[in-house]
This record gives C-alpha cells, structure tokens and sequence, in this order.
C-alpha cells in the first residue's frame, strides 16, 4: 500500500481505506481465464495465518501498482489455504510460494522464483522476465539515521517516544522492513514527540555492548518520561502492527492510513457536558457552557486545553445558531474532499470534525479503539530475524 496524505485527506472524506491498484485474486473459477498464455503472470500461493506472507504484503501491493500501468502483466494471488487443490496442482508445499506464469508458456509448468520478497527484488524479476519495468512510487522516509553519538541525544530525550530499529546492511529481513518503516516515520511526521529512527548496528561494537543484539532487525522503544523502560517489539512486522504499537507506547492516534482516529481530540469530562447540551434547555444551556468553559481552564495540558476551547466555541456558536455543528462538518468535509490541505492542517480538520461528532451524535465509540491483537499475537516464527 502507497501511503499519501493527499490521498489519506480523501479517506477521511468518505470514511472508507486508502486502497493501491490491487493484486489481482485468482480462485479455481478465474484460474484458467487469467493465466491464459496470453500475459505474463506471477503468481503467490499464500496463508492468511502465514506471518511470512504477511511481511511481503504491503510489497507484493506495491508491485501490483507499479504494474498497473501495463494490462500485459498480472501480480496475482492465490488463498492456498482456501484452495488447497489449486496449490497443490501446482507443488506448492509451503508458503508463500511464488511462480511465473510465461507469456505463451506452458501454463502447467510454471518457473518457480527463489529470489528475495522484497519489493526491488520483486520488481526486478518481473522485469527481467517481461521486459517491463515497474512504476513505483517509493514511499517518502522521515527515518531517523542514527550513529552512536546520535543515540544518546535522540533516542534517551525524555520528551520523547523513540523506536529505534537495529539492523544491518546486508540483512535480508531489514531490507523487506526498510518500505515499511518508511511508511511508519511519514503516518508519525506531525506528532512532535514521535521519532521513528534506525541504527546500522552491524559492525558498531560499543551498542552491542550496551543492547545485547540477538539479530537483525531488533526495533526497541524508548518511552517518554524519566526513567521510563525501554520496549522490545515483538509484533508482526506489518505496517498496521507497528502502528499499533506507537500508538499504545506513545499516546498517539493514527491509523495505518496516516490519519488521526475517531477519538482523537475528544475528552471524556466536555464529551459529557456536551451530550448534555443537546438536550438541555436554552437556561440550562448557558450554565452548561459555564461548566465547559470552568473544565477547559483546569486543563494544564496546553495540546488537550486548546481541544477543550473548541468544545467551548462549538456550544457558543450553536447558543445562536443551532444548525453550527451540521454546517460546519459539511464544511470541513469539503475541504477535505478537495485535498488541498497540507498534512498538519488535516490533523486539526479531523479534530474539529470528531469533536462535532458528539455534537450531531455520531459519537459511538463502537469500532474506534484499535486492536492489539495482532501485534501480542505475532509468534517468533512470524518475525525472523538474520543472525549477527
């Protein structure tokens, strides 16, 4: 999946996932009428369950979009696991397994590929094969290079969360995570106290002594706050996973699509008041935003206390004008649909628009808080690592 703020604007519009031009899915009834001698097609038998499959994913998405330009090359994929008699027609015995289907070939005796699932030996093969050369739209990196001078004022800055990925070169599994991670460093390049950073480790003893490294890739956090302990990941190394895993470590709400959440810029104690506001009485509507306007001076929390301020205007606004939250979220929604608004602006349309959410109420929680799940769930198997 490319990540874009542009496009993440038009999501946020509509409420619906960013989606690349996409893999083409073969089941027992398209098979034939896909791989038909009359294209070049590669094929990758997969398991949803499968954690290798999972960290190829988001490259074998961009390897499709690279190709979409050309209608005589398919990235296509097989569910092995739903379709077993399709996978073992064709030998596969694990997974995932990737075959080349030849323009004009024998459909039954596909070439198998053994080269490596990252997305430049992907597009490499492919090319080689078909003489077609992808377009690929690299995502851009806001990835911190680290030395060991750097590591200590950066990754040990109090004020700030930190992942640090350790790696190596020539590190096949660091390469596969390298697009990744590059996506994680842009959906976090608003939030001020995020960084997203890496540390070629390979030949660097002075941090081995200090961060006993069993292998490559090893990604460790470094909380805010004094004396706060440092967190080895040990989820999935998909995209959705790792930004699971700031979000909890470092209090932030993105979504893999770079947006922020449906909670962000709400607060329990005004979402309250507020639901109360809508029912009240225009005398009980002015104690009401006497209320809001007492909590909001409480919060020392200057991000959280301009958050409240806007509970405050909204209630004042709709005081003379009660269809304010229904115009001005059709407003918002506009603008965004337009996509002409920078990335940091976005974050604050999307705050406006959730904090008018209570105000229409749409306000259900039902859906918004992101599953750890997965990223607990990941097993070492799932995250191979290249040994020192």
């Amino acid at each position: 999946m490319l990540f874009s703020f542009k496009k993440a604007a038009v999501a946020a519009a509509v409420l619906v996932a960013v989606a690349s031009a996409g893999v083409t899915e073969l089941t027992p009834k398209n098979f034939k009428a896909v791989v038909d001698g009359s294209k070049d097609v590669l094929v990758k038998f997969y398991a949803p369950w499968c954690g290798h499959c999972k960290n190829m994913a988001a490259d074998y998405e961009s390897l499709a979009a690279g190709y979409a330009h050309d209608d005589s090359v398919v990235i296509a994929e097989v569910n092995a696991d739903d379709h077993r008699a399709l996978g073992d027609k064709y030998g596969v015995e694990g997974f995932p397994t990737l075959k080349f289907f030849a323009k004009g070939g024998d459909a039954g005796k596909p070439e198998d590929y053994a080269g490596g699932r990252d997305l430049d030996s992907l597009a490499g093969f492919v090319r080689e094969k078909t003489g077609v050369a992808a377009r690929i739209k690299k995502p851009v990196s806001h990835v911190v290079e680290l030395d060991y001078a750097k590591f200590k004022d950066t990754a040990l800055d109090e004020a700030k969360f930190v992942l640090v990925e350790f790696y190596a070169p020539w590190c096949g599994h660091c390469k596969q995570l390298a697009p990744v991670y590059a996506q994680l460093s842009e959906i976090f390049q608003n939030d001020e106290h995020v960084v997203i950073a890496n540390y070629d480790a390979s030949e660097d003893a002075k941090i081995k002594a200090e961060y006993p490294l069993e292998g490559f890739p090893t990604l460790i956090a470094f909380p805010a706050g004094k004396g706060a302990e440092k967190v080895e990941y040990d989820g999935s190394r998909s995209l959705e996973d790792l930004v699971a895993f700031v979000n909890k470590h470092a209090g932030t709400q993105r979504t893999a699509e770079g947006l922020l959440d449906q909670r962000a810029g709400r607060l329990e104690m005004l979402d309250a008041i507020a639901r109360k506001y809508l029912a009240a009485s225009e005398a009980q509507r002015v104690k009401l935003i006497a209320k809001a306007r007492r909590a909001a001076d409480k919060i020392k929390d200057k991000t959280q206390a301009k958050f409240a301020e806007y509970y405050v205007k909204v209630m004042e606004k709709m005081a003379s004008a009660s269809d304010f939250a229904s115009k001005e979220a059709e407003r918002l929604a506009n603008v965004v649909k337009t996509g002409a608004i920078s990335a940091s602006k976005l974050d604050g349309f999307t705050i406006r628009q959730n904090v008018l959410k209570v105000f229409l109420g749409k306000d259900s929680s039902e859906g918004e808080e992101q599953s750890e799940a997965a990223s607990e769930a990941a097993s070492e198997a799932d995250r191979p690592k290249d040994e020192l």
